[in-house]
């Protein structure tokens, strides 16, 4: 049953005219017709085994009727497979593993090309000088710190800094 536009009353699919209003209903009800062939033609490929077809004929229904459940629903379930077959295949994960390691390489083999290694070279150079400046200053406070702390001094005599202090 369709729905007339403009007296919003109900109408048989193969009335072309609004019994009531007298409205031209045939764009309306072509556009139904097409709708229902094409939601026939989709699942009688889906039946058929031809999934590919099947989610065109899907894809194309929803281009005319984008509310249309059916095909939403039938859209939706080839995706989330689709999806799921492409995480759990094997030859996918053993692709994406290739392609991990050949990027790697690719990497390690940019380093002496063009300018992009010798930049890489330098940072990295860089970085060392940086570190071993850090760790010999490091090394030389701790020397200088210990060269600092005051030498045991005799039981009777008072640290040289106490003594200058009594001394008026």
């Amino acid at each position: 049953m369709l729905t007339c536009p403009m007296c919003k009353k109900s109408v048989r699919l193969t009335s072309r005219e609004c019994p009531t209003c007298r409205t031209d209903l045939s764009l309306l009800v072509a556009y139904v017709d097409h709708l229902e062939e094409g939601l026939a033609k989709a699942e009688e490929r889906t039946r058929a085994g031809e999934l590919g077809e099947a989610m065109w004929a899907y894809l194309a229904v929803l281009e005319v009727d984008p509310d249309n459940a059916e095909a939403k629903r039938q859209v939706g379930q080839v995706a989330a497979a689709v999806r799921q077959f492409d995480r759990i295949a094997i030859g996918r994960r053993w692709l994406d593993k290739l392609q991990r390691r050949a990027r790697f390489r690719h990497w390690a083999a940019s380093w002496g090309r063009g300018g992009q290694g010798l930049f890489g070279v330098a940072l990295v150079a860089g970085i060392a000088v940086v570190l071993a400046a850090l760790a010999i200053g490091w090394i030389l406070g701790l020397r200088s710190a210990q060269e600092m702390t005051p030498r045991e001094q005799p039981a009777g005599e008072p640290p040289p800094a106490q003594m200058q202090k009594a001394e008026p």
